[in-house]
């Protein structure tokens, strides 16, 4: 032990000196570079939140003038005709549910972010949720004719969740399938429990544009989106999956996406079973 000790610097001498300042180099750095991803990842950021708020201002913009226009000409009585009436007032209305569910949106991300955002889980039928998502997404898969298809365990076991969150998910997720598949393509629905496991999957495909792996990620980031723009293709804030994906984790579950560019995109959501424990866990 003698020997091993004389082999360290002595305070003072040009070796211990040395390794004084390279230990100061190093620690100088490393600092540096965690200084410089700090700005790069703050920056990245910045620019997301400024891409958001440019885009959210021509989302908003669009059904609040279709309400202005479509209300001023039905109070200054510029339209008449019982049937116009009728008409304008529906387009008052859609334009008005679409503006509250970019709000919501916008008010669902926001508590993601400051982490208040909740669900209220409690034994439901899953099968029953997707009927009811299904019944929703086809008439917008007739109008593209894109062919919609469902394969649905018989005897799919219930799960823990929040009915009402637990279709907003669904509906984001066949929403965007439809969406970003081309006319005449195909989307499909599997939900099952893989044997064996605690975990209902459900699983969205579609032969759609797809993303590389890059864009899959700024997808699932919280003001990322991958077709910004006001000439971008598809409309839509870019809320929507990350919304998705932070409820599933609320869940207790996950959601994973496979995708790539110009072959389709494959989602999964897995949910925890309504075991006897769970429910236990809930009286």
């Amino acid at each position: 032990m003698r020997g091993f000790a004389s082999l360290r610097p002595r305070k003072g001498s040009l070796i211990s000196e040395f390794s004084d300042h390279l230990s100061l180099a190093t620690l100088q750095k490393k600092q540096a570079t965690a200084l410089r991803a700090a700005k790069v990842d703050a920056e990245l950021a910045s620019k997301a939140k400024s891409e958001f708020i440019a885009n959210m201002s021509h989302e908003l913009r669009t059904p609040l003038n279709a309400i202005i226009g479509f209300s001023d000409m039905l109070h200054t009585e510029t339209v008449t005709s019982p049937e116009k009436v009728h008409e304008y007032s529906g387009y008052i209305k859609h334009a008005a549910e679409h503006l509250l569910e970019l709000i919501n949106g916008i008010l669902d991300i926001s508590k993601a972010q400051a982490g208040k955002l909740s669900v209220e889980r409690e034994p439901v039928d899953l099968r029953a949720i997707l009927a009811s998502c299904l019944l929703i997404v086809e008439a917008k898969a007739r109008e593209k004719h894109v062919t919609v298809r469902c394969k649905v365990q018989d005897d799919l076991p219930r799960v823990m969740g929040d009915t009402l969150r637990l279709k907003q998910i669904l509906i984001n997720l066949l929403g965007n399938a439809v969406k970003f598949t081309p006319e005449h393509g195909l989307v499909s629905l599997h939900a099952d429990v893989p044997a064996p496991g605690d975990f209902a999957w459900v699983v969205v495909e579609d032969n759609g544009i797809g993303m590389s792996q890059m864009e899959v990620q700024t997808a699932l980031r919280p003001f990322g989106q991958v077709d910004t723009g006001f000439s971008k293709r598809h409309e839509g804030t870019g809320l929507g999956l990350p919304i998705a994906y932070a409820l599933a984790k609320l869940h207790g579950g996950d959601l994973q996406i496979t995708s790539q560019k110009g072959n389709g995109t494959r989602v999964t959501l897995t949910l925890p079973l309504a075991t006897a424990a769970a429910e236990a866990a809930l009286r």
